[in-house]
């Protein structure tokens, strides 16, 4: 049985590879890995080097994005995105798409799907962020979703209050945890050295993406202001580049600007997988509005300052740090997560997000489950009432 994989971005190409792994290592499924999207863009790194770098084979690739960004841009590469994904449904055969997430370029994925009448597997359903289009996103791709896939069990009964199934909803756990445990380890001071930092200076992770739904203020003043806060200490902050969302370059300019002046600031397109998780235990927190800060960095009880309402919904674990975009509340952020009391609370914190089993309980699923018209036949919210 053969299945389709498909990955738009660094973030889902890291918490696909366990899967990837395990489904390469059944014998009665086969995978088939389609990538486009940032892993062919220069501006985010190229990140499809790191998926060759993992000695995955690529079975196709979709590069639908526009230069631009304002929203005419990413509708028109969209619409791109519809047709060269029905190329590979044309000149492929498998059984399952498999998608991961609420990014807005997967729903051209899931109207071929539709449209070609393939079972979707969706993983990490059930999630809520008001403050993101992804919300919207995800609530469609979990409608077209015959299978689904998610990290908890409060996600499981938000995506059976929708109307599937509970046969369909599956609580595995996040793949995020079978990622980070079987990443290999670099030691503290060769890491740093191979980027540029310095061993014994306190470390702070960035990452801040485009708020794309509801936000109070502008996307300058709302980064403007994270750098304000983080002035009044001497940290050595790490960034890594924003996502292709609704305005990210105005967000990228902001970010080169306040490198060129200020020695304490590093940015890099791309971390990769390796890079990424070895440095958040390195650090003394990480700070933004992403949701790796809210899923994956307390599996290591390492501070997160989430700024914002991006992520506002989402299952919180006790190291998650809620500010809103001031100054003055982003500091005491930054106060609370550096105080010893706060820090030592974290050392028990159990995690919600599975074991690390993740990958391995979704190909015993997919093995188990009958292809046949009871999973394909779907039925709307209506009979749950």
């Amino acid at each position: 049985m053969k299945i389709a994989i498909f990955s738009t971005a660094r973030s889902d190409f890291g918490l696909l590879t366990p899967l990837l792994r395990a489904i390469k290592s059944s014998q009665e499924l086969h995978p088939l890995l389609f990538v486009g999207g940032t892993h062919l863009s220069k501006h985010h790194g190229q990140t499809i080097s790191e998926i060759r770098e993992f000695g995955f084979k690529i079975d196709g690739k979709f590069d639908y994005l526009i230069g631009n960004d304002d929203r005419y841009s990413l509708s028109q590469g969209f619409s791109n995105a519809v047709r060269y994904i029905a190329d590979i449904f044309e000149g492929h055969q498998f059984d399952y798409v498999c998608i991961l997430g609420d990014r807005y370029e997967v729903l051209s994925i899931v109207i071929n799907a539709v449209l070609y009448n393939k079972p979707i597997i969706h993983i990490n359903g059930g999630e809520v962020t008001e403050g993101a289009i992804d919300e919207v996103v995800r609530s469609m791709t979990t409608k077209a979703a015959h299978l689904h896939f998610v990290a908890c069990e409060e996600y499981a009964k938000n995506v059976k209050v929708m109307g599937e199934d509970s046969w369909r909803v599956h609580n595995t756990g996040s793949l995020s945890v079978d990622s980070i445990r079987t990443t290999k380890k670099i030691q503290r001071v060769e890491l740093f050295e191979e980027l540029n930092l310095n061993p014994e200076k306190e470390t702070i992770l960035m990452t801040y993406h485009p708020v794309t739904q509801g936000a109070s203020i502008s996307h300058e003043d709302q980064l403007r202001n994270i750098f304000k806060a983080l002035n009044g200490y001497n940290f050595q902050l790490f960034i890594t580049a924003p996502n292709t969302d609704f305005r990210w370059s105005e967000l990228q300019r902001i970010i080169d600007e306040e490198i060129s002046s200020n020695k304490n600031l590093t940015m890099v397109k791309s971390l990769g997988i390796k890079r990424y998780y070895n440095l958040v235990k390195n650090c003394a927190f990480v700070i933004g509005n992403s949701s790796s800060g809210i899923i994956e960095v307390p599996f290591f009880s390492i501070p997160t300052i989430n700024i914002g309402t991006r992520q506002k919904g989402r299952l919180r674990h006790p190291s998650v740090i809620d500010v809103d975009y001031s100054p003055s509340s982003i500091d005491r952020g930054i106060q609370k997560a550096l105080s010893k009391e706060f820090k030592e609370n974290l050392n028990n914190m159990k995690y919600n997000f599975g074991d690390g089993s993740a990958a391995e309980q979704m190909v015993k699923i997919i093995r188990e489950t009958k292809l046949d018209q009871k999973l394909m036949s779907k039925r709307g919210a209506s009979h749950i009432l």
